[in-house]
């Protein structure tokens, strides 16, 4: 009851706030929106946004205001969408865009390209793509469905079979859920399973590994969700915010022989991943399965393959002594618009 009156009292304050301070905002909703808008119901969820916009501002009220919204409307901001049971997705894997085919049609063209790159360097490239969140945990999506998710893998997978490529396959045996909860990236299991995944690819070809690397676990921690942030519920009370997660860090230590004052061969194999590849500690199961040590070369942000062609294209010295660059991407970047440096390599093999 206490919360509910809470609730109400904000929602009033909201309006009041309307009044004095976004009046105009709201007049202009009313005056401007096509009459389907009034006829779907749809305008209620503007007006809503409006009333707690107009909210007065502060890291607590925004994180207030931001968790009432979440609690109340299951509305979690434009670049973040509210699931069921504090599930929450990138909107990035929901959308559809217009230029989604073509930006698509441009990555598949340069995939031949990115292979004989690195086979006339005579280096292994292991492509592992990240299958979306929104496909693995579908169930918890609640109202919608991730069709985008399963026309970007499907073209993925057909342009991949007609290409000569050592694949790492995620998406048939993910053990959901996979994902955290708050966050858009894999969690301990998913990046576990990942590794494990990629190790057996790469030590299938070049034979097992034969540096020692024990794995060992930190103390339990809270873990804040990047898409919780996203949605500014990180300073919203607890009862209005998703459940907390927590996790243990994972940590690869590699036994080297020779003396402490002998030069480490720098490793052989190189992440060249997106954030992916930085979170949940994968880098450390990669390590542990593949029993060699990893170079960590990925980019957060890095999209489809922006830590790959930083190598090609500025640094190709970071090749010299590699036998293997694993390729970490997101099934979602390959529907983003393309990169300068995408661009870039596009022009230089299609003369356009």
């Amino acid at each position: 009851m206490i919360k509910i009156l809470t609730v109400l009292a904000i929602i009033f304050a909201g309006f009041v706030s309307v009044v004095v301070r976004g009046g105009d905002s709201l007049y202009e909703i009313l005056r401007t929106a096509p009459l389907k808008d009034y006829l779907s119901g749809s305008l209620s969820g503007r007006v809503d946004r409006a009333v707690f916009d107009a909210i007065p501002r502060g890291a607590g009220l925004n994180g207030f205001s931001a968790g009432l919204l979440y609690k109340g409307l299951r509305d979690a901001g434009p670049q973040v969408w509210a699931g069921c049971n504090d599930w929450l997705y990138s909107a990035e894997e929901l959308r559809v865009d217009r230029r989604d085919a073509e930006n698509m049609a441009a990555r598949i063209r340069m995939l031949p390209h990115l292979v004989q790159a690195f086979a006339e360097r005579k280096i292994l490239l292991v492509v592992v793509p990240v299958p979306d969140k929104a496909e693995q945990v579908e169930a918890q999506l609640c109202g919608i469905a991730a069709d985008p998710s399963r026309v970007r893998a499907n073209a993925w997978a057909q342009a991949a079979g007609a290409t000569k490529l050592h694949q790492v396959n995620l998406r048939d045996q993910w053990p959901r859920p996979g994902y955290w909860r708050t966050d858009t990236h894999w969690d301990s299991t998913g990046a576990q399973f990942a590794a494990e995944a990629t190790a057996k690819l790469v030590n299938g070809v070049l034979g097992a590994g034969t540096e020692r690397v024990s794995l060992t676990r930190g103390a339990r921690h809270e873990r804040p969700g990047d898409l919780a942030r996203l949605a500014g519920l990180q300073d919203a009370p607890k009862w209005l915010a998703p459940a907390a997660e927590y996790t243990e860090a994972a940590r690869a230590s590699i036994q080297r022989s020779g003396g402490l004052l002998d030069d480490a061969a720098a490793p052989s194999v190189l992440l060249a991943g997106s954030s992916f590849s930085q979170n949940s500690d994968f880098i450390e199961y990669l390590q542990a399965a593949l029993a060699r040590e990893v170079a960590q070369v990925s980019e957060a942000g890095g999209g489809f393959a922006g830590a790959l062609l930083k190598m090609l294209q500025q640094k190709p010295d970071m090749l010299a002594g590699a036998k293997v660059v694993i390729w970490e991407w997101s099934m979602r970047s390959l529907v983003a618009p393309l990169s300068d440096a995408e661009r870039q390599m596009l022009r230089q093999t299609e003369g356009h």
